[in-house]
């Protein structure tokens, strides 16, 4: 049996667009098919927003701003000038994209934020655009943003990563595919955190994470290797005894293990390399190591 459609809303088609009597849209050629205007409102022109798109109660779409179908913006969203949303995301509420960097260096050049397709972004966040003409401040598909995080200027954020409540993301910072960040959590401008890393709640790090690897307190220091993160991606058997020795041989210092490693596994070269590109070091083990 055929699944029954469901009803079109006040009996209007859902390929119609349709904008409330109390919103403002400066030029309804900005919207695409299906788009919903709620009431208070304000698409202004120079944007674009694709099909299907929701606005909701409250919300400000500015000059510039390109929106991807089906994305949903929640009550009292703010979109800023250069900001770019993928497709299937929902932002809100209250959520501000793309606001001035908070960084001396700025100076008004044009620059934006891109926040690719799947994202999810939760209530209060901040994502500022970056700093330096054309330059881009990015969240990663398919990633989670909890309440109350802060995106600074020019950082990125990989595909599949998790920032959880309350995490403040300094300027210039990493954070590597399917990396967890863990509550309220401060990360200082310029470290990363690697891909399928774990950075507990609660913690600070002024030194980078490591990918694989498990790491938290203040001053965060490395724990042990991420075993429930990387069994989530679906790591194990033999891949996962590859990572396990090569986050050892990092731990003990023995970079000739380390090599002979890399020399056979993607994901020992990674540790290797990410090592070797580091600018503010890399947070000791637990043990001084």
């Amino acid at each position: 049996m055929d699944r029954p459609k469901a009803p079109a809303t006040n009996g209007v088609p859902e390929t119609e667009t349709t904008v409330h009597p109390l919103a403002i849209v400066e030029d309804p050629g900005s919207l695409g098919r299906g788009v919903r205007v709620s009431a208070g409102a304000m698409v202004a022109a120079g944007s674009d927003l694709a099909d299907g798109v929701l606005v909701g109660p409250g919300v400000v779409v500015e000059p510039g701003v390109r929106v991807g179908a089906g994305t949903r913006l929640l009550t009292g969203t703010v979109l800023h000038s250069g900001v770019q949303v993928g497709a299937s995301c929902s932002v809100g509420p209250y959520a501000v994209l793309g606001g001035e960097p908070m960084d001396t260096a700025f100076k008004g050049e044009p620059s934006g934020v891109v926040v690719e397709d799947g994202v999810s972004v939760r209530e209060f966040v901040t994502i500022h655009r970056a700093t330096g003409e054309g330059a881009l401040t990015r969240v990663g598909a398919g990633t989670l943003v909890m309440s109350y995080v802060h995106v600074s200027h020019n950082t990125v954020v990989g595909r599949r990563c998790v920032l959880t409540a309350g995490a403040q993301l300094g300027g210039h910072s990493l954070i590597g595919d399917r990396a967890n960040v863990g509550s309220s959590s401060l990360l200082h401008q310029f470290c990363r955190v690697g891909p399928h890393a774990m950075f507990g709640a609660a913690s600070a790090a002024n030194q980078d994470v490591l990918p694989f690897a498990m790491a938290r307190g203040n001053p965060a220091k490395h724990y042990r290797l991420n075993s429930v993160g990387l069994k989530r991606s679906g790591i194990e058997g033999d891949r996962y005894r590859g990572i396990e020795a090569a986050l050892r041989a990092v731990r003990r210092r023995d970079t000739v293990l380390l090599e002979e490693l890399a020399a056979e596994s993607d994901d020992a070269r990674l540790l290797r390399d990410f090592l070797q590109t580091t600018k503010r070091g890399v947070a000791r083990f637990v043990g001084g190591a």
